[in-house]
């Protein structure tokens, strides 16, 4: 079929009504802060309230920001369901059970039994796996503010040494409540990057400090207990997950950073924790002596 000029004629004021109507189409009463337009937006861009903040450095600022638009494009896309960084986290717990008991292994009698042997193939196996899995979660993570934000926590090796992930680990009994520092110190080699963190049920240190085994039925009590699932997102799983992945802590705005510190026990946590409380308590008392003063 040739071209038609007179057809084509006939045509166009239907096609200059469609680009005219295009052109005036209503837009979003509070289109984003984009910096480019609003119709080449594409889901996660970096805003310039973003940039702003980023070219600051304030990392607190830029990461609750980026936690709270990541919350609202989730919300906005409705995707009720927890999002991939609990798997991701999951992941990562499992690798640090691997590498913990593999390392319980090879600390232990020399020469190795067939038996410990043959489980620490199975071992290697397994973090390999587990490796593959972590990367699928990792790749899954919302590009945008959530991938974004992540990338800045996890730029710092000791990012796990979070106060907040430290007191955690130590509520629950692990090395962080004595003064051995193996969170911290923990030897890994470097095709076991993906193991770095604190305790699991698989730490030789804590197994000592125990005084005993735990059996295989507890073991998976425990585990399911403290499981990253997704099916039940109580508060410390949420709190954990917005720490690992932002660096981030309800009420508090100190640079993330440089809540990264040496260890203290389980003890000097409660009497820091005491001793803020007590200080918040003396400035309450001093505000009201203040305002009853201007009365």
């Amino acid at each position: 079929m040739g071209f038609d000029q007179k057809e084509s004629d006939e045509r166009k004021p239907f096609f200059d009504k469609m680009q005219a109507e295009w052109i005036n189409r209503k837009r979003p009463d509070n289109p984003r802060p984009f910096s480019v337009p609003y119709e080449e937006n594409i889901r996660g861009d970096k805003v310039d309230d973003e940039r702003s903040r980023e070219k600051k450095g304030k990392v607190n600022s830029l990461q609750r920001f980026r936690y709270v638009r990541h919350e609202k494009i989730l919300e906005r896309e409705k995707e009720n369901s927890p999002d991939c960084s609990y798997k991701l986290l999951q992941a990562e717990q499992n690798l640090r059970e691997v590498v913990q008991e593999e390392s319980a292994i090879k600390e232990g009698i020399q020469p190795l039994s067939k038996d410990a042997q043959e489980r620490l193939i199975v071992l290697n196996t397994t973090y390999w796996r587990l490796s593959q899995e972590w990367w699928h979660w990792r790749s899954a993570l919302h590009p945008g503010p959530q991938e974004r934000a992540f990338k800045l926590w996890r730029s710092h090796p000791k990012w796990y040494m979070h106060q907040e992930l430290v007191k955690d680990c130590a509520g629950q009994d692990g090395c962080c409540a004595r003064e051995c520092g193996c969170c911290q110190n923990r030897q890994i080699d470097a095709s076991r990057i993906l193991g770095v963190g604190h305790c699991t049920l698989e730490c030789e240190c804590c197994r000592q400090a125990r005084g005993f085994e735990i059996s295989k039925e507890d073991k998976e009590k425990v585990r399911s207990q403290f499981r990253f699932d997704g099916k039940r997102l109580d508060s410390r799983l949420k709190a954990i997950n917005m720490v690992s992945i932002f660096g981030l802590v309800s009420d508090h705005f100190r640079n993330p950073f440089e809540m990264i510190d040496v260890p203290p026990s389980y003890e000097q946590f409660e009497t820091k924790e005491k001793e803020q409380e007590a200080s918040h308590l003396i400035w309450r008392e001093v505000e009201m002596v203040e305002t009853s003063s201007w009365r």
